[in-house]
């Protein structure tokens, strides 16, 4: 079993002493997304296709402007929307979205298996712009808490609490090794790895999202 931190302890009880029921709201909402419809889904696959390199915030902002334009759209109005919310990488994750639709009506099949590895390797494979941390948080924000969000805020709070050495991920094992980590450090603390997430970038960033 992996060795707790001490501070990263006091921190983490700290957050369930004060934010337990606004994570477990946000839990709440993960599910309920799941429990949605193939549009619903694809939303939030799109949303998780543009925070990639950016802010969470500003992936939560071009989600909401567009919302069913995600579908609706044809290439040059979709990219020219990004563009008009001042989205920064509007070309390629235009085409990353669009090259993305013919999943759309296979979506609610594809996640109802029970293979939740499966789902995240055909995920990855098959989406471009879609690599193990945006299909991980797609994931875990339609309530599949299995899997680490290793983006670079909690890269850096493994770092600072010693449990990793080098914040940068450069191939799938990396991705898989540092992912093993995480999640004994969460079944440590009796928490699942989705949700663990949400306690760590409370920390990070001082701030619970999706």
């Amino acid at each position: 079993m992996i060795e707790l931190n001490d501070e990263l302890s006091k921190r983490i009880n700290d957050i369930k002493l004060h934010y337990n029921k606004k994570i477990n709201d946000r839990v709440i909402d993960f599910m309920n997304i799941g429990k949605s419809g193939n549009k619903s889904l694809f939303i939030e696959l799109c949303f998780c296709i543009l925070t990639a390199n950016t802010s969470a915030e500003m992936g939560i902002k071009t989600q909401k402007y567009i919302m069913s334009g995600f579908i609706e759209y044809d290439r040059d109005k979709l990219r020219d929307e990004l563009k008009k919310v001042k989205y920064r990488f509007y070309n390629k994750r235009t085409d990353y979205i669009v090259n993305a639709r013919f999943i759309i009506n296979d979506l609610t099949g594809l996640l109802s298996g029970n293979n939740k590895t499966y789902i995240r390797e055909y995920l990855v494979n098959n989406i471009k712009g879609v690599g193990y941390k945006e299909a991980s948080h797609f994931l875990r924000n339609i309530g599949v808490f299995d899997f680490a969000i290793l983006d670079k805020h909690i890269m850096k709070i493994l770092k600072e609490y010693n449990y990793i050495d080098e914040i940068k991920l450069s191939s799938k094992n990396d991705y898989l090794k540092t992912e093993k980590i995480f999640n004994e450090i969460a079944k440590s603390y009796k928490l699942k790895p989705g949700i663990f997430d949400l306690y760590l970038w409370k920390i990070a960033t001082d701030k619970i999202l999706k």
